[in-house]
């Protein structure tokens, strides 16, 4: 899959992702050139973005099958503290 980033000043969001040969709606728009690099850069490495305005964007990216098959961090429970009550 070949992703590019391109700049378009007159926009609210200028930097925009967009997926070479994909659907029409396959692009996604980014404030910084920094953001736009880490949603690639997490695409790239097929790991699953946590926060929410990477979420979106690869869900417009990726196919349903692609977003599913990304790789999740295990979470680390702390065993020490014990049970948690409510």
């Amino acid at each position: 899959m070949k992703l590019t980033i391109k700049h378009y000043p007159k926009l609210e969001r200028p930097w925009l992702l967009k997926r070479e040969h994909g659907d029409y709606d396959q692009h996604a728009h980014f404030y910084t050139e920094k953001e736009a690099k880490c949603c690639r850069r997490l695409i790239d490495q097929g790991r699953y973005p946590y926060e929410k305005k990477y979420k979106i964007a690869m869900k417009r990216l990726l196919s349903e099958e692609e977003f599913k098959a990304l790789r999740k961090k295990q979470r680390y429970f702390n065993s020490q503290k014990g049970v948690r009550r409510s």
